[in-house]
């Protein structure tokens, strides 16, 4: 991990000789961008700060984390004594760093406005972080495998023991629990949608019975060493209705299909359009009402986005979802979703040991 972090330092480190700036500083507080902080420092601390100059990085944090830190970053840390924007503004004028760059929009405002006030130049640097991260290494992509591997050995133990009448909140309980036990954290707060409540797209978990021969959609992930996986499988107890295999089917082919369109150079849109052209064959697709996916790491939504208004091109070592999915009010909905690694040729399915197939309990 230590020279990962060091490479990923040295393309922050060219950015700023190539604009002419002095430092860029990465804060966190109290948990608010921690996905940065880790991918620059390697420690998963929820305050502190990270100063990247053009021949070095240093991480600040409280006394709370400093036994964390020396454990598991590789930078020169020093421990606040001060206010952690204090620390910072000692450690820039100790630089000589005065045109500094910070990302406004994981900064909190009153942060921005003291970090303007002791430098002579500050602008936002969002986007280089955003494509330093957009493009995932070896590491990061063994650590998104694990997390799907676990998140779908999870499922099948949850779906082992599910029964007719447990409530949507039991299943998700159980399944965040197989989840941990299996090595690795619940993810983001997971969707369980059965019966009419399935044409909710993002329909939370609740007290709801679930009722023999319903349609039950589980969007859901694990998170392992900060990485995520984003999966959603369709399953009910005992046999549904002949309806509800037939729509299961043409997201499969939907699914499939637009996959297949997906490799490195392609416009993000194509998929998307793809996956619309199949629905309308079967006169169902103004009930797809979201985009096909978007790319996910240590945050679940990531640039670039495959969807009508995605504009610029797939790139190599992108990982994205596919997750087409129909929402029939009065009806309910279903949704088929798995995670992708984009190469030149193609696209690798990273999410290949859960089956793409309706599950019957």
């Amino acid at each position: 991990m230590k020279n990962k972090i060091e490479k990923r330092i040295e393309k922050i480190s060219k950015y700023l000789k190539e604009k002419e700036k002095d430092a860029f500083v990465i804060l966190t507080n109290e948990s608010l961008n921690w996905e940065n902080l880790y991918y620059t420092s390697g420690f998963r601390g929820t305050s502190g700060a990270v100063i990247i100059y053009k021949d070095s990085a240093e991480l600040i944090t409280d006394g709370r984390y400093i036994t964390q830190a020396k454990e598991q970053s590789p930078l020169n840390i020093y421990q606040q004594k001060k206010t952690l924007i204090e620390e910072i503004k000692e450690r820039l004028l100790t630089h000589n760093s005065l045109k500094v760059c910070c990302e406004s929009a994981k900064t909190y405002h009153s942060d921005w406005e003291k970090l303007a006030s002791f430098v002579n130049e500050l602008t936002d640097g969002t986007e280089i972080i955003r494509e330093t991260r957009r493009t995932k290494d070896n590491i990061e992509i063994e650590y998104i495998k694990q997390a799907g591997n676990i998140a779908g050995k999870a499922l099948l133990d949850t779906l082992s023991i599910v029964k007719e009448r447990m409530t949507e909140k039991e299943f998700e309980a159980y399944l965040n629990y197989r989840i941990n036990m299996l090595g690795g954290e619940s993810g983001f707060e997971m969707i369980v949608a059965s019966g009419k409540r399935g044409a909710l797209p993002h329909g939370r978990a609740t007290d709801k019975p679930i009722e023999k021969g319903e349609i039950v959609t589980v969007d859901f992930s694990s998170r392992y060493k900060g990485y995520l996986c984003d999966i959603t499988r369709n399953f009910s107890i005992g046999e549904p209705e002949d309806k509800a295999k037939q729509y299961h089917d043409i997201l499969l082919e939907t699914h499939i299909t637009s996959a297949k369109k997906i490799k490195a150079g392609v416009k993000a849109n194509e998929p998307h359009n793809t996956a619309c052209e199949v629905l309308a064959k079967y006169d169902i697709s103004k009930y797809f009402i979201h985009s096909l996916g978007h790319s996910f790491g240590l945050e679940i939504h990531e640039p670039p986005f495959i969807s009508t208004s995605g504009n610029g091109q797939l790139k190599k070592n992108d990982i994205v979802t596919v997750e087409p999915g129909i929402y029939i009010p009065g009806w309910g909905g279903m949704r088929l979703e798995d995670d992708y690694l984009i190469t030149q040729t193609g696209a690798e399915r990273l999410t290949e040991s859960i089956e793409q197939k309706l599950f019957i309990v």
